[in-house]
């Protein structure tokens, strides 16, 4: 049995994740912990946790989990995932890990002083595209990728219908740590880490565009330097006028071939150009993907683009049974990407091209 406490229900990830979970054998929620008492007693009802708290402290003394995983907002990150790893409890914390690469080192310090698993929820890693475009750039398809972009982005927090308790802190700079640069590039950042490899320099732009009474950044893009010399950008917004609401694409540009990344379009797919078949199969391929047969949810019980938080979290789980350390991507990895964020900002504030501290390989 594995024995999970969830911190806080401010992001509505701990709701997928939390349905997840409960979709898997051997696996129990037995301890919520949240500071809006209405809304945590409810999530403790209807997902069968034996005990709930306001204080989320109380959750990190007991002495029968294996597993914390923390959802409050996301300058609120680091305390309970250190506490977590000092008590000896492995963690799983919503992306970005932080606000700050400061706060983002505390938590990998901790959990690497005691030794616990540390995994940071990187969810778009996980859908059924995201698996093939890995495997595809892994097989040396693509030869030596010299160019990468990625735009991704939202309609808004509101407008694709997060909780207003959620909204009101996403969009505050100091709960949230900024708009759409660190929400959603927080995404692409690792997306691109994980295909191409690690990011030595940025310089980046955000402005309030679109949605001119808010607080934070709308839209926000990035142009990098990969450490292995491939250039890349990044284009994020919280404006999209768009057909779901959403948008999430990669494009890859290699020496052999071109690759195209779109989980998040209204028929979801990945696109290959090769020359590398024979003569009549060469140019675009489209590679036909399917639910595997031991695929980890029915696809017709979970809302479209939710699916990969599925998967994710059945992944977490088989990897913990099979002693697979570690578990998913790592609160390393959640420190690499957001020294990237936050070069980006500090690249925006002062109108110059920013170095990125060397960062661990990308899991």
């Amino acid at each position: 049995m594995i024995r999970v406490g969830m911190i806080s229900w401010a992001h509505v990830h701990a709701e997928f994740r939390a349905k997840a979970l409960l979709e898997e054998p051997d696996v129990e929620i037995v301890a919520i912990a949240d500071a809006d008492e209405s809304r945590g007693r409810d999530a403790a009802r209807r997902f069968g946790a034996e005990a709930f708290t306001t204080d989320w402290r109380a959750l990190v003394d007991r002495d029968d989990l294996d597993v914390v995983m923390v959802h409050s907002e996301n300058s609120a990150h680091v305390e309970p995932v250190v506490a977590a790893a000092a008590a000896g409890i492995d963690v799983f914390c919503e992306k970005p890990i932080a606000t700050s690469v400061a706060d983002a080192r505390r938590m990998v310090e901790a959990v690497e002083e005691a030794g616990v698993d540390g995994t940071a929820a990187f969810v778009s890693r996980f859908s059924q595209e995201a698996t093939r475009a890995k495997a595809i750039v892994d097989s040396g398809a693509l030869g030596d990728i010299a160019t990468a972009r990625a735009v991704i982005g939202l309609a808004g927090i509101a407008e694709i219908g997060c909780p207003p308790e959620m909204v009101a802190w996403m969009e505050d700079a100091a709960l949230g740590g900024g708009g759409a640069w660190i929400d959603e590039g927080t995404h692409a950042v690792d997306l691109l880490r994980w295909l191409v490899g690690d990011i030595a320099e940025v310089s980046a732009m955000t402005a309030t565009r679109v949605k001119a009474g808010l607080g934070v950044e709308d839209v926000g893009g990035a142009l990098l330097r990969f450490v292995n010399g491939a250039i890349g950008d990044v284009a994020t917004s919280w404006s999209l006028a768009i057909d779901i609401g959403m948008r999430n694409v990669v494009e890859l540009y290699g020496s052999r071939g071109t690759l195209f990344l779109e989980p998040t379009a209204r028929f979801p797919r990945v696109e290959l150009y090769t020359t590398d078949l024979p003569p009549e199969l060469r140019g675009w391929v489209s590679p036909h993907i399917t639910p595997d047969e031991s695929e980890p949810h029915d696809y017709n019980a979970w809302p479209p683009h939710v699916h990969h938080y599925k998967r994710e979290i059945a992944s977490y789980v088989a990897r913990r049974r099979a002693g697979a350390r570690p578990y998913g991507p790592t609160l390393a990895d959640g420190l690499a990407c957001l020294q990237v964020i936050e070069a980006g900002y500090a690249s925006a504030r002062d109108g110059v091209t920013v170095a990125v501290e060397p960062a661990v390989a990308a899991g």
